[in-house]
């Protein structure tokens, strides 16, 4: 796996924080879901992204847990969901 995990608290509550080059992500974990809350690339359009969620997603998946995104808020984030096979939880 390229990208790093630590576990941080934010807004009162414990995520996953990964990181892979420019990128970091954040993720809440349950006992059988994973969701990415929010993303953020300081270097985009060189692949960062895709790189990180593709390895979360293999990981989260690997043990079990359902994968997806909040709402994606923007076209290319969506894109990016439909080319990775990323469930987007809009409700």
């Amino acid at each position: 796996m390229k990208s790093t995990i630590t576990k941080v608290v934010s807004l009162g509550m414990e995520i996953e924080r990964f990181t892979y080059l420019s990128c970091q992500a954040d993720f809440g974990v349950g006992d059988d879901w994973a969701t990415l809350y929010h993303i953020h690339s300081q270097e985009p359009n060189k692949g960062h992204a895709t790189t990180l969620l593709t390895e979360a997603k293999q990981y989260y998946e690997s043990q079990g847990k359902e994968f997806g995104g909040s709402t994606a808020l923007n076209e290319p984030m969506r894109r990016l969901y439909r080319k990775l096979g990323i469930t987007e939880f809009d409700e």
